[in-house]
């Protein structure tokens, strides 16, 4: 049997929003809500004032909310990584890496979610990238990415008023197609209060992008300061 290596992480601050230098093990940091480090990357395809966002398809394999659509990208930021966090994320998933440059920065979104053994306490970088490749351009490496979809904005917005069917397209990595689909097709913790302001603020920045505005919606904070 394979062993998994835990995935040890760096305890910050909840108070400050500070990296206190201190390492966490997942599990630990998961089951009594030690604040650690997350990163997030939305991308989006624009074509004039249309635009779509993508979510990756999570393997039936993950422990948590396998076989959902989520954000395009995420994960932890290991302890010790100091440079390239989302670009090593988002190469290991759909097999991109995103310049600094062309990166949206929304900030960090302090999360905390209790539920049954969980407690999860994350500081979330966000990111936008804007990327018009095809979805069969994409790759995925790791195992826990086996798709990706491209979802209408308008679409989405309605998704998050309610639940109504919708119909996207999708690359599993062999062909690309059109499936619709509902909010159960999605992680259903983009629909929950927690995240309100969270998918409000994505949102809003997608859609200024699809207008050619700049981008003045942001996170509650927008850097983290240093100890």
């Amino acid at each position: 049997m394979k062993t998994v290596k835990e995935e040890i992480l760096e305890v910050w601050d909840w108070e400050t929003g500070r990296p206190t230098g201190r390492p966490v093990g997942r599990t630990l940091a998961h089951r009594e809500g030690v604040p650690h480090e997350g990163v997030h990357l939305w991308i989006v395809r624009l074509a004039g004032v249309r635009a779509e966002v993508l979510f990756q398809h999570r393997s039936m394999d993950k422990k948590m909310y396998p076989d959902c659509l989520d954000i395009t990208v995420g994960g932890h930021v290991p302890f010790g990584l100091e440079r390239d966090k989302i670009q090593k994320e988002a190469e290991e998933e759909v097999g991109v890496v995103p310049r600094d440059e062309d990166l949206v920065d929304l900030g960090y979104f302090r999360y905390e979610e209790r539920d049954g053994e969980i407690f999860h306490r994350e500081f979330q970088r966000v990111y936008i990238l804007v990327d018009n490749r095809s979805l069969d351009r994409y790759s995925f490496r790791d195992g826990e990415v086996v798709g990706i979809y491209a979802v209408a904005l308008e679409d989405l917005e309605e998704l998050m008023r309610g639940d109504r069917p919708l119909t996207a397209e999708g690359y599993d990595g062999r062909r690309v197609f059109r499936k619709s689909m509902t909010r159960a097709d999605f992680h259903p913790l983009l629909f929950s209060p927690i995240m309100g302001s969270y998918m409000g603020i994505v949102l809003s920045a997608v859609r200024s992008l699809a207008r050619g505005e700049p981008v003045t919606a942001a996170m509650e904070i927008r850097s983290a300061s240093t100890p």
